[in-house]
């Protein structure tokens, strides 16, 4: 394509609309050549009408570089004014402008005198051209991707566009092009007017036949759309007016008055038929989801009820919100849709496998498309599950295909004016389009072509996803995009909504659960499986049951052609034990395809066959991700992967469980898994002797550094068998975030890490060496620590209140107050002050600001701080600094040089 190709006159045998619009665009590629050709050119509007393109040209070809070419292009100006009409009299300019603004094309237009003008201006631009007055066609012109040739026609300050000589005008947001057309003499118009005109021309090419959208805006006349309107009966022309209303509002005008602009788009897309379909799409998805759970928990007969999920909102402007639901979050995001013009609110919602995604965003789909509000905004639901689409613009026309109205361009005008919101479920499933670790490739498409409007929400299991999109979004942003970044959590469930769930489905088996159940009822698809399973055999292992329900439905979908079984539910159990135990190694939640393949054939004990390697990565209790260039796989659900580290620590033999434990730190409910499936089995005298030899392991120990892990595993499983004895015991080098002490006698822990110790009547405790964090005396009376334990408290909590300091928790215990050599107190001082990562800041009197706990060492030892200071100040061994703050004046201290000399 080259500008010969741009000017050309079209066939003769299109009708004349063609020839007219035709004119303007050959006087947009002569006025832009005449600027190229001039190394500082008259300043030109962008976009610019008929009109002023002509005066344009007139003017900027006096500085032409020759008599002919000024003569050519003067001609091609005075063109316009071409009379084409005989009765009355009409030139090319009025005939135009009548018909852009939806008159009709005069029957008696002289086609021949028409064409005959077009055809003598490209030859002019031609001769212009080729005459050598420009060698450098860019920023003017822009050649694109497709190798077309298209010229300037506006520019925001950020991104410009260009008008090929068919089709819409493109975007082009080149930082080269951008900054070369900053450096130019723009003439701005209307600026309102020119966006609007702009937008209304992109949002009509989802419903416009091809090539057929003409918009004119000349202020201060309405604007003026021409086009097409695709129908499957054919196209059907279409002339709107538009114009900028009070307050900066976007008008259409109609033969009853003027309405916003959304509802110019609901005409256009048949908005009451377009929800009466959209809404029988999402009931064919929720059909699904009920389909699902009925599998799941057929022993539940009744309607599983819609029980709304607490959701922590969270954003820039309005601060975390605790206690709402869900369908509240989600109505918030309707009513701001319009509230934060210039920038697109993106939504991310996380909640791990079974916390109800999927069934809020379902239901709040549901309840936008029966809403009673004619222009209130509809969620579009997406789901990225079961598709073979292989990117998001293909996914999006995929699930509105059946609208047989909308396919993405439509969708994405809808979102833009605000009469949609776009809900992409199971987003992070979707990342296998691009890459895993770059989410935001996979959105950019349309993140671009909403041009900071509208709103989409993305679910996704995994907080990863949220984080790697956030990352990508803050460290490189979209160019000329802006995005509100929003977070929805789901919320643990509570109590109360699995007395809501249970009451729902005339349930009274919910009784107080075991701490082992109680912190596993956290999402809906727990709470209904505890509820089945109580239902059923509640004699069993809980966990057990929900994991065996999975493997159970698994079966019906690893079958060959013959709807055989390729896996057996033991050979599914194996291999998720090989691959729990492959993840606690590499301490990864997730391992590729080839490790998957590579656990299947050691569980199975011989090699898969190429169907059975292809069928194992759909497994039900995994997820499959896009991981750099390959597929990884993770477990759908934390508890289940421990779930299966457990069970495969009890089922292999003792020393390969031993090297297994001391290799992996296992987390306080795996050692609860282990404990309880070993007490199934009547072997409790294996744990204990499986704790004996971690704890002769890391006594064995060089330094606790080399043997963390074990440390670790011998903290959880000890609490599991000896936390709750009734005799003296003592343990060595654990390592545990929270330890509770029961039952009776002495406990003796020696160089252990605790950071939250809970002691318990009847028992006393002796440390030696060791670092408790935090010490919970609060259901026992009295001090039952024994000898100087109290020495390796960081924190103590009684039920007298709480202490963080070493004198604190002496006085909290009843113990004498410590001499303390003056000398000691000075250098201990002294050493907090040469050592202080943070500024000293105290008031007149030194004393700290209460809140600020890194200066709680000054309040170790009384009111000797205060003084200490103020002789050091008297001294000039510190130096007082005032700072500028709120409230009473305060000062920094800063160590002198004679400080440092003693």
């Amino acid at each position: 394509m080259t500008i010969p190709d741009l000017v050309a006159a079209p066939d003769p045998q299109q009708e004349s609309f063609s020839a007219l619009v035709h004119v303007e665009y050959q006087l947009r590629v002569l006025g832009l050549l005449c600027a190229a050709a001039d190394e500082r050119p008259d300043r030109f509007s962008t976009p610019g009408s008929l009109e002023s393109w002509a005066g344009y040209c007139r003017k900027q070809s006096e500085k032409l570089g020759c008599t002919e070419c000024r003569t050519d292009a003067t001609k091609v100006a005075d063109s316009i004014e071409t009379v084409i009409v005989k009765e009355p009299q009409t030139s090319i300019r009025r005939v135009r402008n009548q018909v852009c603004h939806g008159g009709p094309i005069p029957d008696n237009v002289d086609r021949a005198v028409l064409y005959g003008a077009v055809s003598l201006n490209a030859e002019r631009i031609v001769r212009i051209y080729e005459h050598g007055h420009v060698s450098v066609l860019r920023p003017y012109f822009y050649r694109m991707a497709d190798g077309e040739l298209a010229a300037l026609h506006s520019f925001s300050g950020t991104a410009a566009r260009y008008w090929p000589r068919r089709g819409e005008a493109r975007d082009v947001t080149d930082s080269d092009v951008v900054d070369a057309l900053k450096k130019l003499n723009f003439q701005r118009g209307d600026r309102l007017l020119d966006d609007f005109a702009q937008d209304i021309a992109r949002d009509l090419k989802g419903f416009a036949e091809r090539d057929s959208i003409y918009v004119l805006a000349s202020p201060p006349e309405p604007i003026a759309v021409r086009w097409d309107r695709r129908s499957s009966d054919g196209p059907v022309p279409r002339v709107d007016r538009f114009i900028i209303g009070v307050d900066n509002a976007r008008m259409w005008l109609t033969e009853s008055g003027p309405k916003p602009y959304k509802a110019f788009l609901a005409d256009v897309c048949n908005w009451p038929l377009l929800k009466r379909r959209l809404l029988e799409e999402l009931e064919e998805q929720v059909t699904a989801e009920k389909r699902i759970s009925r599998e799941l928990f057929p022993n539940l007969q009744q309607r599983i009820p819609h029980v709304p999920t607490m959701v922590q909102f969270d954003d820039d402007y309005k601060g975390p919100h605790t206690d709402i639901t869900i369908t509240e979050a989600c109505q918030e995001v309707t009513d701001g849709i319009h509230a934060y013009r210039g920038s697109t609110n993106l939504i991310t919602l996380t909640g791990e496998a079974g916390a109800g995604k999927t069934h809020s965003l379902l239901q709040f789909a549901r309840e936008s498309l029966t809403a009673g509000g004619d222009l209130d905004p509809v969620a579009i639901y997406i789901s990225s599950s079961r598709t073979s689409a292989t990117s998001l613009d293909k996914l999006i026309t995929e699930r509105v295909a059946g609208t047989r109205i909308l396919d993405r361009e439509p969708v994405l005008a809808l979102c833009r004016a605000g009469l949609a919101i776009l809900v992409i479920d199971g987003f992070d499933e979707m990342l296998g389009f691009r890459s895993y670790d770059d989410p935001l490739s996979g959105l950019q498409p349309i993140l671009d072509q909403l041009h900071n409007r509208g709103a989409v929400i993305l679910s996704a299991r995994a907080s990863y996803s949220e984080a790697r999109l956030w990352k990508s979004l803050t460290e490189h942003p979209a160019k000329a995009s802006n995005h509100r970044l929003t977070t929805m959590k789901l919320q643990p469930w509570r109590r109360a909504e699995l007395l809501k769930l249970a009451d729902h489905l005339s349930s009274d088996t919910v009784t107080e659960e075991a701490p082992e159940i109680r912190q596993l009822l956290t999402t809906p698809f727990f709470c209904l499986a505890y509820i089945a399973w109580k239902q059923t055999d509640p004699s069993g292992d809980f966990l057990r049951f929900v994991v065996d329900t999975y493997l159970q439905r698994e079966l019906s979908k690893l079958v060959d052609s013959q709807d055989a079984e390729l896996f057996s539910q033991q050979d599914l159990s194996e291999i998720f034990c090989e691959v729990a135990e492959m993840t606690a190694r590499s301490v990864a939640a997730e391992v590729a395809e080839s490790d998957l393949v590579v656990a299947a054939e050691v569980a199975l004990g011989r090699e898969l066959d190429e169907k059975e390697q292809r069928r194992l990565v759909a497994l039900c209790g995994m997820s499959a991700e896009w991981s750099e260039h390959e597929l990884s796989f993770s477990f759908t659900h934390l508890a289940i992967a421990e779930h299966f580290l457990a069970r495969q620590i009890v089922r292999v033999p003792f020393q390969q469980a031993l090297a297994l434990l001391s290799e992996v730190a296992i987390s306080a409910l795996c050692a609860q898994l282990i404990a309880s499936m070993w007490s199934e089995m009547a072997r409790d005298e294996r744990l204990e002797a499986l704790v004996a030899a971690l704890q002769a392991r890391v006594s064995a120990a060089q330094s606790t550094e080399e043997c963390r892990p074990a440390m670790a595993s011998l903290g959880e499983l000890w609490a599991r068998v000896h936390g709750t004895a009734e005799n003296t015991r003592a343990v060595s080098r654990i390592m545990v975030d929270r330890l509770e002490l029961n039952g009776s006698g002495t406990v003796t822990l020696d160089q252990a890490q605790v950071k939250h110790l809970v002691v318990g009547p009847g028992v006393t405790v002796r440390l030696t060496g060791s670092q408790i964090d935090q010490l919970d005396l609060s259901r026992t009376s009295g001090n039952p620590l024994l000898d100087d334990s109290h020495k390796y408290v960081g924190e103590l909590f009684t039920q007298g209140g709480l202490a963080t300091t070493p004198r604190q928790i002496r006085e909290l215990l009843g113990l004498p107050e410590e001499s303390v050599d003056e000398n000691d107190i000075e250098a201990f001082f002294r050493d907090k002050i040469a050592n202080s990562r943070a500024a000293i800041i105290v008031d007149r009197h030194y004393n700290p600001p209460d809140e600020d706990v890194r200066m709680k060492w000054t309040r170790e030892h009384g009111d000797r701080w205060q003084a200490f200071a103020k002789r050091l100040v008297a001294e000039g061994k510190l130096i007082e600094e005032r700072v500028n703050a709120a409230g009473p004046q305060k000062r920094r201290l800063r160590p002198t040089e004679s400080f440092f000399e003693e």
